[in-house]
């Protein structure tokens, strides 16, 4: 029996505890936080209630958690938290901190919650004897009606005080005012008359009368006369309004209604209308009567010489040239075959003798044509017509070409000009007629003594009818008109805007209403001109037809959308933006009420709260929930604070998130001092780190 039984050799100290042997027993050496015979039991910490405020204590190893009531923080919720440190009392209020509220002691003259609202000390209506309150911070002032003074004005003024009663006339008092009542004998506000002819206030319109023995005067105020200046003295006899102007009597005085164009005290001024330089491009203006005028620089006008004039609305330039306007001038663009400054000049393509053979040159517009004469043909008349080829012989006859004309020299029997006739030596001889048939173009031919005479049809002359009458040569055509002959007429080509057999009527190019949108038509030789209302132009042509697009030079901003009318434009803005041009930004901050400190930042068609660190929610309103995610592990308890959490970890678990498992070293395994460690997973493993000198699974 020389042998201690160690009975540390079981290990009956739970939780880290350190058994020492003794003889028959041991005695366990528990660690912080476990007590009993073999350190089974978790020491309650928070049997001494040592969280205060109302917090929940929730029990460690070793340790206590308080979990706080709103208001509290601390370890053991001891410390308030200072809600005045947001600063909501306003206007020099003192902010006493409650629990999880506070309370604002506002300044003398405010009032509501955050002491924002200054009292109307008005609102009670302190002053008196209709004197008007003006409010003020913790105060009021009293504007006293005339007679009261003090101040709420509840003093009637003593206007008796200065004893303004004279000859022992006794004063009574009056609101703003007093009263005399005088001895006999003397009259008068205060008493300084004797009793008069003016008791009976002979004297008007506010004459002062003066008492005299027997009679009164009457002093008068300027503007009137008369005994009793009763008569009002009329200012206007003297003629005092210059340039035409009516003159109005007034009391001791009159006033000038001037003409038009004329100011000043008595009208004696012409009005300079030209002081504004109204006139425009170098224009002079001309000071009128009540208007001006304006000389317009040459190529202005207008009443403000605002127009450059338009040289080529006349239409001055001539057959079909076109007119480029310039300032006080035009430039004419012919139309090829015409030249000179209005186009008005036919080119005369003759002047160079184009037509051959006696031909006659007839000039046209950019050209010319050749009337050949007899015999020729050709544009230039150059050919020689043969008349043989048409084989005008006959009966074998020979046929001999000349200039206008041909030769048949006939065989034996034969005879007349085309050799057509037989000769009958049995007849008497052929007349002139028979024999040669010298009339041309259907002219009758009419036998004479060893002669003919051709009667020649319209449109021909001539001994042999041969020569087309020039009916133009009368020059029919009229207003520029070409003529063209025929055989006994002619035709005329009129030039624009005329018409009719000799080119004599005019065309009224506005018949046809050719200017659009109201715009006023103005008939030219040709041509015609509109003048378009306003809002319309004509861009591509002359009647006004196109809407003038005010939107190509208005400035709908922020993408707006321009939408063109007559003469205006509006714009349709895009949201979040107003005003006329959609230049203004909404400001959608404008009653919105951002929460918890929040600071709202205006966008386009919008806003944002910006919240403070811990809040979230449109305007603010939700205090972020970081238990959402959550990141209390092992069952552990969330508790969600303002910008931040804090987990309450169950028996066995500790750390941040509850992340660490503390339950299989609860039990204290590892033995003279060595350290515990959890296994790595969790559950009831460990491993014994051994302090220096010691070695085992428990550091034994």
């Amino acid at each position: 029996c020389e042998v201690n039984v160690n009975e540390c050799a079981s290990n009956p100290c739970l939780s880290r505890g350190n058994c020492t042997d003794y003889i028959d027993g041991y005695v366990c050496g528990c660690y912080a936080g476990f007590a009993g015979t073999n350190c089974e039991t978790n020491v309650n910490e928070c049997v001494s209630n040592p969280c205060i405020n109302g917090a929940t204590c929730v029990d460690q190893i070793n340790d206590y958690i308080c979990n706080c009531l709103l208001g509290f923080t601390g370890k053991q919720c001891q410390s308030n938290l200072d809600d005045c440190l947001a600063g909501y009392c306003q206007n020099g209020a003192t902010c006493v901190d409650g629990i999880n509220s506070y309370q604002c002691n506002c300044a003398s003259g405010w009032d509501g919650v955050n002491c924002t609202i200054n009292i109307n000390e008005c609102n009670s209506s302190p002053c008196l004897n209709g004197g008007s309150c003006t409010d003020d911070i913790n105060g009021y002032q009293c504007s006293c009606a005339s007679g009261f003074t003090g101040t709420l004005c509840a003093t009637d003024i003593d206007e008796c005080i200065s004893d303004p009663c004279l000859n022992n006339g006794t004063c009574v008092d009056q609101p703003n005012g007093f009263r005399c009542n005088c001895m006999s004998a003397y009259t008068g506000i205060i008493c300084n008359g004797d009793v008069n002819e003016c008791t009976s206030s002979p004297c008007r319109n506010g004459a002062v009368c003066e008492d005299r023995l027997g009679d009164y005067f009457c002093k008068c105020p300027p503007g009137y006369t008369g005994k009793e200046c009763q008569t009002n003295i009329n200012e206007c006899t003297s003629n005092p309004c210059l340039n035409g102007a009516t003159c109005f009597d007034a009391i001791n005085g009159y006033v000038c209604q001037c003409s038009n164009g004329y100011t000043g005290t008595t009208c004696q001024s012409d009005i300079n209308e030209c002081a504004s330089s109204p006139c425009s491009n170098g224009g002079t203006c001309n000071n009128m009567l009540n208007a001006f005028n304006c000389t317009c620089a040459p190529g202005y006008t207008g009443l403000l010489c605002t127009n450059d004039i338009n040289e080529c609305m006349s239409s001055p330039c001539m057959n079909n040239g076109t007119c480029l306007d310039q300032v006080n001038g035009y430039a004419c663009n012919c139309a090829p075959g015409y030249n000179d400054t209005l186009c008005q000049n036919n080119i005369n393509e003759c002047v160079s003798n184009p037509c051959q053979n006696g031909a006659t040159c007839i000039d046209g517009v950019n050209g010319y044509v050749c009337s050949c004469a007899s015999g020729y043909n050709g544009s230039y008349c150059e050919n020689d017509i043969n008349e043989c080829n048409f084989n005008p012989c006959q009966n074998g006859a020979t046929c001999s070409d000349s200039i206008l004309g041909y030769t048949c020299t006939c065989p034996p029997g034969f005879t007349s000009i085309h050799c057509e006739v037989s000769i009958d030596e049995c007849a008497s001889k052929l007349n002139e007629c028979q024999l040669y048939s010298p009339c041309m173009n259907g002219a009758t031919c009419t036998d004479e003594i060893n002669d003919y005479n051709c009667s020649c049809v319209a449109g021909y002359t001539g001994k042999n009818c041969s020569s087309n009458i020039d009916e133009c040569a009368s020059n029919p055509c009229r207003n520029g008109g070409s003529c063209t002959d025929s055989i006994n007429s002619y035709q005329c080509n009129c030039a624009i805007g005329y018409t009719g057999i000799n080119c004599e009527t005019e065309i009224n190019e506005c018949l046809s209403s050719p200017c659009q949108n109201g715009a006023t038509c103005t008939d030219l030789v040709g041509d015609y001109s509109c003048a378009c209302t306003v809002g319309f132009t004509s861009f591509n042509g002359t009647i006004c037809e196109n809407d003038i697009n005010e939107c190509a030079i208005a400035r709908c901003s922020n993408g707006g959308t321009c939408n063109n009318l007559i003469n205006n434009y509006t714009c349709s803005c895009n949201p979040g933006y107003t005003g006329r041009d959609c230049q203004i930004n909404i400001n959608e901050c404008g009653g919105v009420i951002c929460q918890n400190g929040g600071t709202c930042i205006d966008g386009v068609n919008n806003y944002q709260c910006r919240c403070r660190n811990g809040f979230t929610g449109q305007h603010c309103e939700t205090n972020i929930n970081e238990c959402a995610s959550n990141p209390c592990r092992n069952q552990g308890t969330c508790v969600d604070l303002v910008l931040g959490y804090r987990c309450n970890c169950l028996n066995g678990y500790t750390g941040v998130h509850c992340g660490s498992d503390i339950r299989g070293c609860s039990s204290g395994p590892c033995l003279n001092q060595a350290t515990c460690r959890p296994s790595v997973g969790g559950g009831f493993g460990y491993t014994c780190s051994c302090a220096p000198g010691y070695t085992g699974d428990f550091c034994q």
